[in-house]
């Protein structure tokens, strides 16, 4: 690997004073313009991106979003920091982007949906500021940044779930109605919501013009609040001051290789370049200079680099490495399991794994690519250089006995038992078939049972019907919990899940569960 220093305008700790680390969902980056797509779709970013490093062959660790998200906070690979299937949730004791820099000070706000979820309690959110969440979801980032942005050094890591099916319709790149693309039983599922098990649907020969468009539409979408984002922190004088990242949590396929989505929406992990490769653009200016890096990088580099452009240690612990520096050459790791998100307590031990190491890439279901000669993926290699195929398949092993060592190294929280005679909690809020309103809910849901503020409870849900159905249980701390709060189109979104059903228990040898409760949105 080629050194990037020549990225580096000075080779001390940088100026900069704030960060905004801004996280893509299901991004096809060869949509983005300076990654190769049409330029009408991404004029904002890529007006920036030529003022900041770009990365042209950036992995995320995983194909569906809590890993990869973790990976990006954490440095760590999905074995090694634990969320990487369904439910988990990483050591208390874990060092994160968030908890580092706002142990030195800086405004740490929670503004993301995911507050809630499993895998993020332990990343060091602070409870959610509803206030500033609006209707539309990239406002709650300008409101917080026009009111708070000012006071003081800030780290703002902020999630984006425009790209995500299901697509919404732009007039201005499908110039066909909502009824006519519906005629494709395709184009109707990625229209109407926002898991298409793979097999489920059949797409025609036409479809992939429209699908494209459609997403292109999405993308133009985020491309405006992009925009809105620079402007803002110009507006503010924050902008020459602020390190700003813009990548993603993993890729999305858009008929590449004959589907759509990612694990969590196709429900059968893949894991070629569509899924896996990300924009990764960084800019501060007067510190990094603007360029092209055509070599490998990995999710797992964001949390080592962003730490030493601001002069702080990096813990040993982490496995990736500061992109402005030396970098040894190295292979990059990629995991999924089956289902992403909605994978069952059945398919918990399938997996599917992958490597690259320079152009060649191996996938354990049996796949093996040379990128510099077929870099869609279409003539498998595998049966003809079985040597190659052995040797990354070890260095998988390899790489996953020691992502596991990494992981034991760190305790969980120790786990309460209910105290002798306790009754089981009682589910107060929200009311039993009761459905919520956005407007009287501010977006968000407050769930409150029967017990106390210290002692670990399980939650184990039941959400929706047929093909959209998942379950599962999750730990928290505490008898008050808070969903949300959402932009007003993911809560829409959400009433394709109901009915929503949960009950809680303390967390111990014996369980002592509430009656199940029920609401819908």
């Amino acid at each position: 690997m080629v050194l990037l220093t020549f990225l580096l305008l000075i080779s001390s700790a940088s100026a900069a004073t704030n960060v905004v680390l801004l996280t893509i969902d299901s991004c096809h980056a060869d949509r983005i313009g300076v990654y190769g797509g049409p330029a009408a779709n991404t004029p904002n970013i890529d007006g920036w991106a030529g003022t900041a490093a770009v990365f042209k062959t950036a992995y995320s660790t995983s194909a569906w979003t809590a890993p990869g998200l973790v990976s990006i906070l954490t440095g760590l690979y999905p074995a090694a920091h634990g969320v990487n299937t369904r439910d988990q949730t990483g050591s208390p004791e874990m060092a994160t982007l968030l908890k580092l820099f706002a142990a030195r000070g800086f405004s740490v706000p929670n503004l993301t949906l995911f507050s809630f979820v499993p895998y993020f309690s332990n990343l060091g959110l602070p409870p959610p500021r509803p206030e500033y969440f609006g209707r539309r979801e990239p406002q709650t980032l300008l409101n917080w940044l026009r009111t708070e942005g000012s006071e003081g050094p800030f780290f703002v890591w902020f999630h984006t779930t425009l790209l995500h099916l299901p697509y919404n319709l732009g007039l201005e790149t499908v110039p066909r109605s909502r009824a006519e693309l519906e005629q494709s039983p395709g184009l109707r599922a990625v229209l109407g919501g926002s898991v298409v098990p793979r097999g489920s649907v059949d797409f025609e020969g036409s479809d992939r013009k429209w699908l494209l468009k459609l997403y292109d539409g999405e993308l133009r979408r985020l491309d405006v609040f992009f925009g809105q984002l620079l402007e803002t922190l110009e507006q503010l004088r924050l902008k020459e001051e602020t390190l700003i990242v813009l990548t993603a949590d993993h890729g999305e396929e858009l008929l590449d290789h004959g589907f759509v989505g990612h694990a969590s929406t196709s429900l059968a992990a893949r894991l070629y370049e569509e899924h896996t490769r990300i924009p990764l653009i960084i800019s501060l200016p007067g510190t990094v200079a603007a360029g092209e890096v055509e070599d490998p990088v990995s999710q797992v580099d964001i949390a080592p680099t962003i730490l030493t452009l601001f002069g702080q240690p990096v813990p040993s612990i982490m496995q990736g490495h500061d992109l402005f520096g030396e970098i040894p050459r190295r292979a990059l790791f990629l995991e999924s399991i089956v289902a992403g998100n909605l994978t069952s307590a059945e398919q918990q031990d399938t997996w599917i794994r992958g490597v690259r190491r320079g152009p060649i890439k191996y996938l354990t279901s049996g796949e093996l690519y040379d990128l510099s000669t077929d870099p869609g993926e279409t003539i498998n290699l595998a049966a003809d250089r079985p040597d190659a195929v052995a040797e990354l398949h070890s260095e998988i092993d390899g790489w996953l006995t020691e992502s596991l060592q990494l992981r034991r190294m760190r305790s969980r929280a120790p786990k309460a038992n209910p105290a002798a005679g306790d009754p089981c909690p009682v589910v107060s809020s929200p009311t039993s078939n009761h459905r919520l309103n956005y407007a009287t809910s501010t977006g968000a849901i407050r769930v409150h049972w029967r017990g106390d503020l210290t002692t670990r409870y399980a939650v184990q849900y039941d959400i929706g019907q047929g093909a959209q159905h998942v379950e599962g249980t999750y730990e928290v701390l505490g008898n008050v919990h808070v969903l949300g709060p959402y932009s007003e189109a993911i809560w829409n979104d959400l009433t394709g899940w109901n009915p929503f059903r949960f009950r809680v228990s303390p967390k111990g040898d014996v369980a002592c569960w509430s009656e199940w409760a029920r609401f819908e949105f």
